[in-house]
């Protein structure tokens, strides 16, 4: 049997994968933390595929455009289960070679397998684990909608000959069932910087395969306007999503932290944010020569620099003082311009956020070493 998703396919394991099984099963960092060793030859392969991956309901992981195998997943049935299991229920197991990690593969892999354990073999429940320190399966499982079920200490890992503490995971057939019902795609929203466009929104496709990507063109350009655009997207988004992620650039996330829209979003990517407003309209004043009486009484001043000063935007920040208490991670360069690295290293301990600094990095990202840092970044942080 092959089962068929958006990507991928996943089909029995043949005798030829045993030169791509290697490939990926040699590298420790994939097998042992799963719990079995890492492999030594392509023979070893080989014999695995005879011996183990040619049991009922185990399938090569593969990419549509290919068909090579580049992981693997499988049903467990009870009696072979690590789990405690009952007649009705069954085990869910799977890894990815290390090149395909932070694509979404493998939650795209897993919730087909789900669909076919509840709907074509009539399973009631399904169960899920990881090891300590398994963060990626741990996040992985969560995604796909398992909930933590217990914890057992002191479990003989035969594979590997240690003892490790093992955590278990649980789905039943009717919360799957509430979750096909209810829209479990996020959706991730791209809020563009001074000179952007919605467009840019396109780049982050691919970095969240699993969510619908949505960029906002806004049309006005001081805060008290632009929060009711981004409110106003935020609304309509709620009605089609269950959850939502903000990726903001810039005076973006300057905006979107004014808009208040903390309470509505999952989670938060800021790159380059302009985190204190007022200290750089002050700082634009100095560069400008402008005094803080000459704005006050000339109310707004354009500058040579492409930037106009208004007395009514400065009043405003000030008065205004955001609040951001949502899960964020943050994205600096070192050469930012605009925002000093001590305000930046301020607002992320304030805001609890996870701050990643790029050597070298500018105000903003855009040349292709720093959009390679940036997607890289992503991958790591989502996944």
């Amino acid at each position: 049997m092959e089962l068929k998703t958006e990507r991928l396919i996943l089909r029995p394991w043949k005798k030829s994968d045993a030169e791509s099984l290697y490939e990926y099963a040699k590298v420790p960092a994939v097998g042992p933390i799963a719990g079995w060793p890492a492999h030594t030859r392509v023979e070893n392969s080989l014999e695995i595929i005879k011996n183990v991956l040619s049991a009922p309901e185990t399938y090569a992981v593969c990419l549509k455009e290919d068909n090579i195998a580049i992981g693997s997943i499988g049903l467990i049935p009870p009696m072979q289960s690590h789990t405690t299991a009952t007649e009705d229920e069954i085990e869910i197991g799977y890894w990815i070679g290390v090149p395909f990690w932070g694509c979404g593969y493998i939650p795209e892999a897993v919730r087909e397998m789900q669909r076919h354990a509840f709907e074509d073999l009539g399973c009631k429940a399904m169960w899920c684990g990881y090891y300590d320190g398994n963060e990626k399966s741990k996040r992985c499982q969560e995604k796909c909608g398992f909930t933590y079920h217990h914890t057992e200490k002191n479990k003989p890992c035969k594979l590997m000959g240690d003892v490790r503490t093992e955590h278990y995971t649980y789905l039943t057939k009717e919360e799957w069932e509430i979750s096909r019902i209810a829209d479990k795609r996020a959706a991730v929203l791209y809020i563009h910087g001074k000179g952007g466009n919605a467009k840019e929104a396109e780049h982050y496709k691919p970095l969240f395969p699993e969510c619908d990507v949505y960029g906002l063109d806004y049309h006005t350009f001081t805060p008290w306007e632009t929060c009711e655009e981004i409110k106003e997207e935020i609304a309509a988004l709620k009605k089609k999503h269950e959850s939502i992620i903000l990726i903001a650039n810039s005076i973006g996330a300057f905006f979107s932290m004014n808009a208040g829209i903390d309470v509505d979003i999952s989670r938060a990517y800021f790159i380059s944010p302009i985190v204190d407003m007022e200290k750089l309209i002050r700082d634009m004043m100095c560069w400008a020569n402008v005094t803080e009486e000459e704005l006050q009484m000339k109310r707004s001043i354009e500058t040579t620099f492409g930037e106009t000063l208004s007395w009514e935007y400065l009043s405003y920040v000030r008065e205004r003082k955001v609040r951001w208490q949502v899960k964020t991670d943050i994205l600096y360069g070192s050469a930012d311009h605009l925002t000093s690295i001590d305000i930046m290293t301020e607002f992320a301990k304030r805001s609890k956020a996870d701050l990643t600094v790029m050597d070298g990095g500018e105000h903003w990202f855009h040349t292709s070493q720093q959009m390679e840092f940036l997607d890289k970044w992503i991958r790591n942080v989502w996944n």
